[in-house]
Order: C-alpha cells, then structure tokens, then sequence
C-alpha cells in the first residue's frame, strides 16, 4: 500500500516527515491540508488535529518522530535513519530531540519575524499561495512589526526564540568542521531534523514543494548570514545527495 502523508503545505514538521521518506527510498502521495476546517478531517483520521500524518497499511501514524520511528521498524531493510552502534544511536535521537526543542519550538516566529521584513520574499511566497494568501501576508507584514515594536513580551520573545535558533544554527555549524554529518560518517535521522526544520527559512529544489515557484526563495538575513554558512551549505548538499 503507498504510503500517504498529509501536511500542512508550510510545515516545517511535515517537511521532516516527507524527508524520512525520501531518505528510506519510499513511495508515497501527499494531500494537502490547510490551518482551520481542514482539521477535522485529520481529527476524525487520527484523534488529534496536528499535522503531519502518515497512512500506511492500516495504521495512522501522527508526529513527525513517530512516523521516522515507524518508517525504521517498518522498512528495517531500506536505508537506515539510525545507525547501529548503541552509542551513535543514543547520540542521533538526543541531536534530533534538542533540534526538535528549538528549531522545531522556535524556527517559526523567527521566520515570520524576518520573512515578513524582505519584499523579495514575501512576494514569491504571496504569488506561490495567491490573491489571497498575499493579501493575508501583507496583512501581517503591516502587523507583526507594530506589535513587536509597541509590546515588551512580543519582542522578549521574539528575542528568545532567535537566540535559540541562531545558537542551535552555530552549534550545527561547529559540529560539520570535523564531521560530514552532524553525528558520525555517515547521514542519519539528525541530519535530515536538521535540514528540514529549517526549510521555510529556504525552500530546497524538491518536486514536492507544495508549489515549484517559492523554489530557492530563501529568508536572506538568516540563510545568506555568512556566520551560518557551513551549515546551509550542508543542507543545500543534503538535499541534493539524499532527497528528491
């Protein structure tokens, strides 16, 4: 049975999910869901309205650990996401765990942070969701500066959140001047957290972009800042070595 993935088009969990995926080498068909209504269809599917979801051979399977998890006991004989060594094993879940709590927790209001501040990519993002979804994100790009600028909690946690995405970022970074992957020689469920909770921040060359156009649009003042370059470098080589 092909495998289903259901996603926001956006979701940088969704992305991570479709990664492992891709890396395992699987064939699967996405549907796409939008924030609101849409959710209930993903309620009655899987008793929670999160995003992403996988359908395969009966079982419904929701978060996107889980569902790498799933793909790795299900398809033990396709490219392996964790490595063998107990020790490396410990090390991959504890990286993609702590990348979870911090890109995964905090790369959002980053993104929207800066990406609502560059016109070059704010309108291939608003041409790529249409008349609507443009007019949604000049809306917000009016918005969001007033409140960050007008409300002390706003802005403290705006602040917070950049310093754990920057400080995860460098760490990354550190971590590929002496290694080709994040743990070990060899790439693994890490990696692909790392490469993927970051893709709103630069959208990858991937023929399941929810549209070809927002392609190599890219947030300039995070992923072209010259002290995050090793590790946008990987992430470029990663896509374009191991995902489609």
């Amino acid at each position: 049975m092909t495998i289903v993935l259901h996603r926001f088009p956006l979701s940088h969990y969704a992305e991570k999910a479709r990664a492992a995926l891709d890396f395992k080498g699987l064939e699967y068909r996405i549907e796409e869901h939008l924030p609101g209504p849409g959710q209930i269809a993903i309620y009655r599917l899987s008793g929670q309205r999160k995003l992403p979801v996988i359908e395969h051979d009966g079982a419904v399977v929701a978060d996107s650990t889980e569902i790498a998890l799933y793909l790795e006991r299900t398809f033990p004989d396709r490219r392996r996401l964790l490595p063998e060594d107990p020790e490396e094993r410990r090390e991959v879940l504890a990286l993609e765990a702590h990348l979870d709590d911090t890109l995964g927790k905090y790369a959002p209001r980053v993104w929207l942070r800066h990406a609502l501040r560059e016109d070059q990519y704010l309108d291939a993002l608003g041409r790529a969701l249409g008349s609507f979804g443009h007019a949604g994100l000049g809306a917000l790009a009016a918005v969001v500066p007033l409140a960050e600028a007008r409300v002390g909690a706003v802005q403290r946690r705006l602040d917070e959140a950049e310093r754990a995405v920057r400080g995860a970022l460098t760490d990354l970074c550190a971590r590929l001047e002496t290694s080709p992957y994040l743990v070990g020689d060899e790439p693994s469920l890490a990696d692909i957290a790392a490469v993927s909770l970051v893709y709103p921040f630069k959208f990858p060359p991937s023929k399941h972009l929810f549209k070809p156009e927002v392609e190599g649009a890219s947030v300039r003042s995070i992923a072209e800042d010259p002290a995050l370059a090793r590790f946008f470098d990987f992430r470029d080589r990663f896509y374009r070595d191991h995902l489609r």
